[in-house]
């Protein structure tokens, strides 16, 4: 390729694109983290599943009183 051919904006624009998803992979992390922590439970027996979940009811409804 010569610097004068236009195929050099794909290289421009793979470049960028490259550069947005590795930028939304990092923004993302924290949530896909809380994600995971999430499904944790789903592994635990259903008595500790059970806490788990009154526990995280108890935390929204003492932040979010109605």
């Amino acid at each position: 390729m010569h610097w004068h051919d236009p195929r050099w904006i794909l290289v421009a624009w793979l470049v960028v694109a490259l550069a947005s998803a590795l930028r939304f992979w990092r923004i993302t992390g924290p949530f896909r983290a809380r994600l995971r922590s999430q499904q944790r439970p789903a592994a635990l027996n259903p008595e500790q599943a059970r806490q788990s979940l009154e526990r995280s009811w108890r935390k929204r409804d003492a932040t979010n009183p109605h």
